[in-house]
């Protein structure tokens, strides 16, 4: 009697329980397609892309107006590859747009078209991936590949694919993956990933609010600059604490003794070969190729680098925190690959304003600005020279 009893109890709950469970997993992959309708959608190739034509993005997803994919006679076109830097402003305050516009006014027209093909949450390894499979169709004259050094190495590990479940980003062992009905299968709950996701983003949307509130909250970005109101923030504004934290993270691989003792060499090493592939890709089909080098904020701004060894009690002393720059420019001089570094310019441009988001690792307005400033100063004699091929030469002021 005992034995029937226990024997309903457990039936009763793997029916209420355990089954729906089984079945919320099941209809999570089968249905993702209908389900998931956010920014992000799995692309067996890339691991993800931006889902076309959302919040006004192209064909391709990427932040950026439609382009013929056939370059008109007489246009020279430049293509922009990076990550989320290349959304920072929207469509139209983004670098890349203003860059577009700067070629406009100097020429009076529009023969000079830059396509912004960026991708946030990759790193060079899976932009060339993605310049392969999407952006080469634009067939540009000149290929821009922004490297922000404050997580292109750090995330570029040689195994990881990164997914996209349910509008949830995953890293997985791209040797590991499996598939059903042409979706990935993934070891965790995805209900519970779900669940998570959306507790963290609660949570620290909670945080960033509080901390907003308190006077002490952007004292990093006021110590230097005179007649400041207030910071130009975005929707994606951390709290103080989970930017400290995060910054905290990308000055660790400027540790001296884990440089010396090669603890980010598969990484490195993949990153050099990408970049290498790279312009031996574009080399190929008579493409130019410049990597512009884009500077993380504790870089630029000593005070928040103070902020982060005092939160921390680090000792500035065993860190280099500009190693990054240290490695990729020796090796792009060795390749004779051109590049642009952007340091010294951000460095001191930010003594007289703050170029950063507040509490938010991309450029503000101004950041932007000076980011398309810096390109048109060194891409504008690349186009004279293709427009000294053509007759007659546009017009300029």
């Amino acid at each position: 009697m005992i034995k029937k009893s226990l024997f309903k109890i457990l039936l009763l709950l793997f029916c209420w329980t355990i089954l729906p469970l089984f079945l919320v997993e099941v209809l999570m992959i089968v249905l993702e397609p209908y389900l998931s309708q956010g920014l992000y959608q799995y692309d067996p190739d890339l691991g993800f892309k931006i889902r076309p034509y959302a919040n006004g993005n192209n064909q391709f997803g990427f932040n950026d107006r439609d382009y013929s994919l056939q370059k008109e006679p007489g246009k020279y076109r430049i293509l922009v590859i990076s990550d989320s830097f290349n959304w920072a402003g929207g469509k139209e305050g983004n670098y890349t747009a203003l860059l577009e516009k700067r070629f406009a006014q100097y020429y009076q027209n529009s023969q000079v078209e830059v396509i912004n093909t960026g991708y946030p949450g990759t790193h060079t390894g899976e932009q060339l991936a993605m310049l392969k499979k999407y952006a080469l169709q634009y067939h540009p004259d000149l290929v821009v590949l922004g490297f922000f050094v404050g997580n292109d190495f750090i995330d570029a590990k040689p195994n990881r694919k990164r997914i996209i479940v349910n509008d949830i980003y995953i890293d997985i062992d791209q040797r590991k993956e499996l598939k059903l009905w042409g979706y990935p299968i993934i070891k965790q709950s995805r209900l519970l990933l779900f669940i998570q996701q959306k507790y963290k983003v609660f949570q620290e949307a909670k945080k960033a609010q509080q901390h907003s509130l308190l006077p002490s909250s952007s004292l990093y970005q006021f110590q230097e600059v005179a007649n400041q109101s207030q910071p130009e923030k975005s929707l994606g504004i951390l709290s103080l604490e989970t930017f400290l934290d995060t910054e905290k993270t990308r000055l660790d691989f400027c540790k001296r003794q884990d440089v010396q003792k090669g603890v980010w060499s598969d990484n490195i090493n993949y990153i050099l070969q990408s970049i290498n592939e790279m312009n031996r890709l574009l080399s190929q089909q008579n493409i130019q190729f410049i990597v512009a080098i884009y500077p993380d904020e504790f870089q630029v701004n000593p005070n928040l680098l103070n902020q982060i060894a005092q939160k921390h009690e680090l000792n500035l002393a065993k860190y280099d925190p500009t190693c990054m720059q240290s490695i990729l420019i020796p090796y792009l001089k060795s390749q004779q690959i051109s590049y642009l570094d952007f340091l010294p310019r951000f460095q001191a441009e930010q003594k007289t304003r703050p170029l950063y988001l507040l509490q938010e690792p991309h450029w503000n307005t101004a950041g932007n600005q000076l980011a398309a400033e810096i390109l048109f100063e060194n891409l504008i004699e690349k186009t004279q020279q293709f427009f000294k091929r053509l007759s007659p030469s546009p017009k300029k002021i």
